[in-house]
């Protein structure tokens, strides 16, 4: 049931075969694309140095549109579209790194909840503080907690027993919730050397283990005193060096 096609320029032949082209890739983005009964399945991911925060051509029209973020089970949502000059634009927020799924309808308006497109607001507020640091699983052996008023690696600290371990360590440190209004919160961790798993005042945040290393977190903060908790896990290349 397929066919082959002779071209000297491919766009012009994935023209004729009516595969339309995706212009997020203008963007540094990638994607994969798959049918449903109703519609496509779209995977995206920005694999740029640059944010992508703008509205975006799809490759066919829709009705309605739906965001998913793999992540988060409990975080999707009815996309942002319109049409324009007979084309459906989906409101696409990405960070370097980030992915989502789309899932567009051709004949039908999805129901549910809009998902949230992000404004940043000014100004940034940093959690400053002392830092306490606790080994709490790995090996060969948990070296000493210590405490730090500087986010780092914990190897290079002159510990030679930080140096060789592979495992995780728990990060705490309390902070005053900033009097801002704001509709949600972000925390933002950086660089994360390989995932952490994150909680706010005894409450499960999730787990981060890709680009970018950031998460919602406006359902866990209260006025006043907040406690953080990161738990972060390396990998095992400090164990293996010590063993070589």
């Amino acid at each position: 049931s397929g066919k082959i096609l002779l071209a000297n320029n491919l766009q012009t032949a994935l023209q004729s075969a009516k595969v339309n082209r995706e212009e997020i890739v203008d963007f540094g983005a990638k994607f994969i694309r798959r049918g449903h009964d109703d519609g496509l399945n779209y995977f995206f991911v920005n694999h740029s140095d640059r944010k992508i925060d703008r509205w975006i051509t799809l490759g066919e029209n829709c009705q309605s549109a739906v965001i998913l973020d793999p992540l988060k089970a409990d975080r999707a949502g009815i996309a942002a579209t319109r049409q324009t000059e007979g084309k459906t634009e989906i409101y696409m927020q990405l960070e370097s790194g980030e992915s989502c799924i789309v899932r567009t309808f051709t004949n039908r308006i999805a129901a549910g909840k809009q998902w949230r497109n992000l404004e940043s607001s000014k100004p940034i507020f940093p959690i400053t503080g002392v830092w306490d640091v606790k080994f709490v699983d790995g090996g060969p052996e948990l070296p000493p907690s210590f405490t730090s008023e500087s986010l780092g690696s914990w190897t290079g600290r002159g510990d030679n027993q930080a140096d060789r371990f592979a495992g995780t360590a728990r990060y705490s440190i309390s902070f005053e919730m900033p009097d801002t209004p704001a509709d949600d919160w972000l925390l933002d961790l950086g660089d994360v050397c390989e995932s952490a798993r994150v909680s706010i005042n005894g409450q499960n945040v999730g787990t981060l283990w890709s680009l970018p290393f950031r998460t919602p977190v406006g359902d866990y903060l209260q006025k006043g005193k907040n406690t953080l908790e990161i738990e972060v896990t390396n990998l095992s290349a400090n164990r293996l060096r010590d063993l070589d």
